[in-house]
């Protein structure tokens, strides 16, 4: 068995415009976003807010913690009652003014906020944190629970980008029409190749300065990639990794029998209640899996944690990419293509599964994108079944950096 935090949101974008409904606007007097960025600055420890510091605070949506068999795939929701609530609010502390994601840990997962809170303090301390959330602070509840208090100039979900990528490009489209669009017809297509060659690189470089930190991020899905933006004809935006709860330490200390990240962070408190902690279970299921696969030495087993992460992502790169090209409501889902990768072409992406894909017409533009660029090759190397034969993170930008929009 296996856990993992999984995005749990209802809701619909009125008119197709791109824009979430949980993005809240700073009142008049606080349009200015947050002034110092704490994560950024390793010198100085993560801030203790109260909870008198917010104001307006809004439930955006939860993620619930999902127990999975690992042989059958089946997901459960019920087994485990736990449930991270997501909410959006203004701030007004010392040195602090504007809007913030705020995460609501229940107490019975106080080894997940410890795990995440220590991951975001190593990932600063590495001094390359720009493609992974700011964590800003934390503060106690009354009644046990943690929260965590987060940047907010990334608040969209990449799943909502490529939900509806294609949607929204038509309607903009047919209500936008310029005469550059008359000259070159694929101008909008031409927009989301670009944006989305931004989001591919934005993803893999904070995986990469993960895997710098010596963390494997474990729990990788389309949800936990954010955005600032979904409207494509912006020439710049930011793509963050989020939810590190999961996130496991390849330090030599570590994997040599040392403490675990939130182990480490809780060390001294008085708090550190044992609860539920599904975070080791899911931490001894990957060096169980690494001793199965032959991984002896620590660097081994680093590097077998390394190659789960790019598998993950790899799944993750390949659903966005097939779902943004493709009409709203496409019939594809992660377990799906999980199953293809795994079972149903395993070991020939590039061949038999690209064959399969572009016989549906709706993928056809998201297959000649890769081949402009060997983007299957990329693909087939990411979930390559032999873990010893994926690339890193690094490597795998080197590939995007030769994608192009024509």
């Amino acid at each position: 068995m296996s856990f993992s935090l999984g995005q749990r949101m209802s809701w619909r974008c009125p008119r197709a415009v791109a824009k979430a409904p949980w993005e809240l606007r700073p009142r008049a007097e606080s349009r200015r976003s947050l002034r110092p960025c704490v994560r950024c600055r390793a010198a100085e420890p993560l801030y203790e807010f109260n909870a008198e510091d917010f104001s307006d605070l809004r439930q955006i949506g939860e993620l619930a913690l999902k127990r999975i068999d690992s042989i059958s795939g089946l997901t459960s929701v019920d087994e485990v009652k736990a449930t991270v609530r997501v909410y959006s609010g203004a701030i007004c502390a010392a040195g602090f003014e504007g809007m913030v994601i705020a995460k609501e840990y229940p107490e019975q997962c106080a080894d997940l906020a410890a795990n995440e809170v220590a991951a975001h303090a190593r990932v600063a301390r590495s001094g390359h944190c720009e493609n992974v959330c700011s964590l800003l602070g934390t503060y106690d509840g009354r009644v046990g629970e943690r929260w965590l208090v987060f940047s907010n100039d990334c608040i969209y979900p990449l799943s909502y980008w490529c939900e509806q990528a294609k949607g929204i490009g038509e309607q903009k489209q047919q209500r936008n029409w310029t005469l550059l669009s008359f000259i070159d017809p694929e101008l909008d297509l031409k927009r989301r190749k670009a944006f989305l060659i931004q989001v591919v690189r934005g993803a893999l470089g904070g995986l990469q300065q993960l895997h710098a930190a010596e963390l494997l991020h474990q729990n990788l899905t389309p949800d936990c990639v954010l955005l600032s933006t979904v409207d494509e004809r912006e020439k710049q935006v930011k793509v963050k990794l989020r939810e590190l709860s999961f996130c496991v330490s390849v330090g030599e200390a570590n994997l040599r029998g040392g403490g675990t990240l939130a182990e480490l962070w809780e060390a001294g408190r008085d708090d550190a209640g044992e609860g539920m902690n599904v975070r080791k279970q899911r931490e001894m299921d990957l060096w169980r899996r690494s001793e199965e696969s032959g991984c002896e030495s620590y660097f081994q087993k680093k590097n077998f944690g390394i190659a789960d992460d790019i598998y993950e992502m790899g799944l993750v790169l390949l659903y966005v990419i097939l779902k943004s090209f493709s009409p709203e409501g496409t019939p594809l889902d992660m377990a799906t293509l999980r199953r293809y990768v795994d079972v149903t072409f395993s070991g020939s992406i590039k061949g038999e599964m690209r064959d399969f894909i572009r016989a549906d017409e709706q993928y056809q533009e998201a297959v000649e994108w890769l081949d402009s660029f060997d983007g299957w090759g990329l693909i087939e190397a990411m979930v390559n079944p032999g873990w010893k034969s994926r690339p890193t993170a690094e490597s795998c930008l080197g590939v995007f950096e030769q994608a192009t929009i024509e």
